[in-house]
């Protein structure tokens, strides 16, 4: 028995140094040029115009071939290239594969070195790659990770750098399954990191993806030299969005459910994305939660000639990329924009077929309650929406305290409903119509008091100057209530009335909402003999005449108020019998 095995071992020994003997034998005595001419035709029957202007050259450890200064284009020109030197190498076992007809790959090595290649896409400049560099060691299609680095020179002088290992399942000429690990990716000064697996036929994925902290702006700059139509926001802080960085897990499956979990931090602001994927049902579930999220950064500077991607853009994000029903569902422990705090924001946005519903908007505001519905149609060319607002018990001093020399008082309730559509800002504030209604609880304003202004009109309307007093320097006024009517970019105030002690107070208004500008037709009837108890008497004249003020302003704007010049000489005049 010990003989046979022997014996056996010989002969094995005995065949392998025939077979490198024979090889190395070959290698010295046939010249692999004279191969140029069938390898070219090869490569003219796959379609591929391969030149080879060096010299060719075996390779022993490994075995293999090393080509100087080739070249290649495909027959539809769609791409061509180069490279100074390209090495194959094949080793034993993979010799044996290749007899045993397996679907084994024959290259073990590839390397490219200083390669350039022209790749011309429909309707856009030829695109080309320079300085590529290529190593791929122990290349197999088993499962082996192997490892591969890549550097290049992309167009625009961007530099690429790819370092990696991957394995590869094969069965025939189908890949099955296909894992990348050890992923360090770097475009520029963006650098991608992570692992990702491949499997049941490239149906299932699972990996992490994250990145080191990256400039936002400046790669849409990089990549809007590819894509021209890319827009590049620009942003009022110019340090906002330049630390952007992710980590994200996900478990995805073609055709079944998959999630992905994603934290995001940008500009030392952490949120948490979690999206849900239903492939069989066609639903995507994304949350958004966070602490505290601080947004005056992010304000894109002002334009009038804002279209509707940029107003409705980051609604239609769910519905642009998927094909049914989408809902995405936001979760705030406070949101601040312009020194204004939002706590406990919750909202539930739904879309399907380029129809949106926000079904809930809430929140604390000012010591108060904000409640928002609304509706967003972005079937045809030109957007309609529809919103629904409830404000309760908003604190007015709390919003003139966030607020330079405006000094407010008073609960605020607020209700609306309106309608419109557009594609810019202008159209949009045109169009809007729809009414509402507002209530303010013991409103007081601080700067002016109307009392006064009333006794000094009261005096001018008497011919009498009213006795020196010590007036308080704001307005105590009894509950207001008026109707509200939006028209023709116009928040028209109706029929607003309140009570300042013995004086009605009562009248009609209009807000430009493009200009933020405000008019106020305002009427004063004093109903007693005298204003107030501390405050002046009221001429039998006027006693039950409507006292007419116009007031006029800015938004943010301390009130000014003053009587009606056109209708003083016709109140000065007595009375008809």
């Amino acid at each position: 028995m010990n003989t046979l095995l022997k014996r056996l071992l010989t002969g094995l020994i005995s065949l392998i140094v025939l077979i490198a003997a024979t090889i190395f034998v070959a290698t010295l005595v046939v010249d692999p040029n004279k191969f140029k001419p069938d390898i070219k035709s090869a490569a003219a029957n796959a379609g591929i115009e391969l030149g080879i202007e060096g010299d060719m050259a075996w390779q022993l450890f490994p075995l293999g071939i090393s080509i100087d200064k080739v070249n290649l284009a495909l027959s539809d020109q769609s791409m061509a290239g180069s490279a100074d030197q390209l090495s194959l190498s094949l080793n034993i076992s993979t010799l044996f594969a290749l007899l045993s007809q397996s679907s084994q790959l024959p290259i073990s090595q590839l390397s490219v070195s200083n390669g350039r290649v022209l790749y011309a896409l429909p309707n856009i400049l030829p695109l080309q790659f320079s300085q590529i560099n290529l190593s791929i060691d122990d290349l197999n299609s088993a499962g082996k990770k192997f490892p591969i680095e890549l550097r290049l020179v992309a167009p625009n002088s961007i530099k690429i750098t790819l370092n990696t290992k991957v394995g590869l399942k094969m069965s025939g000429q189908t890949l099955t399954d296909l894992s990348v690990a050890d992923l360090a990716l770097k475009i520029n000064q963006l650098t991608v990191n992570g692992y990702i697996d491949a499997s049941d036929n490239l149906t299932k994925f699972q990996g992490q993806i994250n990145t080191e902290s990256f400039d936002l702006i400046e790669q849409l700059k990089l990549a809007k030299r590819f894509i021209p139509d890319l827009l590049v926001p620009q942003m009022a802080d110019a340090n906002a969005l330049s630390k952007i960085a992710f980590n994200s897990f996900f478990d995805i499956e073609t055709n079944g459910l998959s999630k992905i979990q994603t934290t995001l931090s940008i500009d030392g602001q952490s949120m948490d994305i979690d999206v849900d994927i239903d492939q069989p049902q066609y639903k995507l579930n994304t949350q958004v939660s966070g602490k505290r999220l601080n947004l005056d950064a992010f304000q894109t500077k002002a334009s009038g000639n804002s279209n509707n991607s940029m107003l409705f853009a980051p609604l239609a994000i769910p519905m642009a990329i998927w094909h049914g029903q989408s809902q995405l569902e936001l979760n705030f422990t406070a949101v601040e924009v312009g020194g204004t705090t939002l706590s406990n924001l919750y909202a539930n946005l739904f879309g399907n077929q380029n129809i949106f519903k926000l079904t809930s908007l809430n929140g604390d505001i000012f010591d108060g309650f904000l409640n928002a519905s609304a509706s967003l149609n972005l079937q045809s060319s030109t957007p309609s929406f529809s919103l629904s607002t409830s404000i309760r018990n908003i604190d007015l001093a709390t919003i003139g305290n966030s607020m330079y020399d405006i000094n407010l008082g008073g609960k605020l309730n607020f209700d609306s409903d309106i309608k419109g559509s557009g594609n810019t800002f202008e159209s949009i504030i045109e169009s809007i119509k729809g009414t509402g209604k507002l209530t303010i609880k013991s409103p007081a304003y601080k700067g002016i008091n109307l009392e006064q202004t009333f006794c000094n009109a009261a005096a001018l309307f008497g011919g009498k100057p009213i006795p020196k007093t010590l007036w308080p320097e704001h307005t105590e006024l009894d509950d207001l209530k008026a109707n509200i009517q939006f028209k023709n970019g116009r928040m028209l105030l109706n029929d607003y009335k309140t009570k300042l002690a013995s004086i009605d107070i009562y009248g009609n208004g209009e807000i430009n909402l493009s200009s933020q500008r405000y008019a106020l037709n305002t009427t004063a009837l004093a109903t007693q003999s005298t204003s107030s108890p501390n405050g002046c008497a009221i001429n039998p004249m006027i006693l039950k005449r409507e006292l007419p003020f116009r007031c006029k302003g800015a938004l943010g704007e301390n009130i000014k108020c003053k009587p009606d010049n056109n209708l003083i000489q016709s109140l000065l005049l007595p009375p008809l019998l």
